[in-house]
């Protein structure tokens, strides 16, 4: 049966929000007839970049099931940190169908329940998870990386019954296909097989942390050479899902390809007020330096003067520059500085890579604003709920204070 996954707006909101809870993520599953929807937006898969693989550390180990003590260790491994059980959680959500679940603990007790969402490997709940199972959760987990932690909606395909073929008029850019193994090196390498190729729209909608949006410390290669496209490499599905995806890249028999949605389209002359989720308020040049290049942006009720108005336009690669529609100043990241906390400001546009910036949906008609030098998130400072709180930039975590609704202002 294929299904369509309606997943939360942002994982990492949740853990957030949740404390200890990080991994409690609710699912809810409608059918769809084609393919599965999900979201990416894993920051890192611990193990993946290592020689050994997962199966050889981390606790983890794919001769016993994952709800037993052998087959996902409790208190060591991936469950003592918190980035492990990030990959925890991606682990369950690839291998596990909607509506079952695992529970686990950490080194000081704390207990961690992790749902299942695509299926792919289900026999992992309670059994072993053999080749095909270790590729198809592979597979499944690298077409959910995300180098910057953003998230967005994604359409996969794939051979896997679990997942399925057919295409989506919400997300016609076929990003690229994943396959691999990363549980075990391969002998002949002494390395984990983590690959990708390219798909015809790879380039569009540029999202940061994704394939041909400054992506660094990426998990996974092309094996076939820089920007080598799929379709040159891999065999497609069988008729009539030809054009859906591929059902063997490089020996690798259950890859999993990768749809994305188009970037948003904002009227070049239509001015915009771009405000906090969390607080309400809008993006605002301060009046006491209205004209002034580095005034730190803040947030402010809105009140429909220009300062609080801008201008968004596509610029090369399928980003965006903001402009003011008061003082023609373009949204800017201090110096370009890369580091969190670093303030964004107003400068005369020059076209510097630190004055673009990609929005991405994240669901709910609503935004991420990532800029595209250092593939950190707009941010409200510290949450505030105040007017006149800074923006800055800071590593993208799916919090309110780092979501923006972006709406005519006229």
């Amino acid at each position: 049966m294929k299904i369509r996954m309606a997943l939360p707006a942002s994982l990492l909101t949740i853990w957030a929000a949740a404390g200890c809870s990080e991994s409690t993520v609710t699912d809810t599953s409608a059918q769809e007839g084609a393919a599965t929807a999900t979201e990416n937006g894993m920051p890192d898969i611990n193990g993946l970049t290592t020689y050994n693989g997962l199966n050889s550390h981390n606790g983890l180990n794919t001769y016993n099931g994952l709800n037993t003590y052998n087959g996902l260790t409790s208190y060591n491994g991936l469950m003592s940190t918190f980035d492990g059980r990030i990959t925890t959680s991606y682990l369950v959500k690839c291998a596990l169908p909607a509506g079952h679940s695992i529970k686990k603990q950490d080194q000081y007790n704390a207990w961690y329940t992790y749902q299942g969402s695509i299926g792919v490997g289900p026999g992992w709940e309670n059994g072993s998870c053999d080749t095909n199972c270790q590729q198809a959760i592979s597979a499944c987990m690298m077409a959910h990386v995300n180098t910057a932690g953003v998230h967005i909606p994604l359409w996969l395909d794939s051979p896997i019954s679990s997942v399925g073929w057919g295409q989506s008029g919400t997300y016609p850019n076929q990003e690229g296909t994943y396959f691999g193994n990363i549980f075990a090196p391969n002998p002949s390498t002494g390395k984990v097989d983590a690959f990708y190729c390219n798909g015809p729209a790879w380039d569009r909608s540029v999202v940061p942390g994704r394939l041909g949006a400054y992506q660094a410390n990426a998990p996974y290669t092309n094996p076939f050479g820089q920007d080598a496209q799929c379709r040159n490499n891999c065999t497609a599905a069988d008729s009539p899902n030809q054009n859906d995806g591929y059902k063997s890249c490089k020996g690798y028999n259950i890859p999993v390809t990768v749809w994305r949605q188009n970037a948003p389209k904002f009227d070049p002359n239509t001015p915009y007020k771009i405000c906090s989720q969390n607080s309400g308020k809008c993006l605002d040049v301060p009046t006491e330096a209205l004209w002034t290049n580095g005034t730190n942006i803040q947030q402010w009720d809105f009140g429909n003067t220009d300062n609080q108005k801008w201008y968004i336009t596509t610029t090369d690669g399928g980003y965006y520059k903001i402009i003011n529609r008061q003082t023609g100043k373009a949204l800017d990241i201090w110096l370009g500085q890369q580091a969190d906390g670093t303030a964004i400001v107003q400068w005369d546009y020059w076209a510097g890579i630190n004055q673009n910036w990609a929005i991405s949906p994240v669901g709910g008609g609503a935004f991420s604003i990532v800029g595209r030098n250092s593939s950190k998130a707009l941010d409200v400072e510290n949450a505030s709920l105040s007017n006149g709180a800074k923006v800055h930039q800071w590593y993208y975590l799916g919090l309110a204070n780092q979501i923006w609704t972006v709406t005519p202002a006229w």
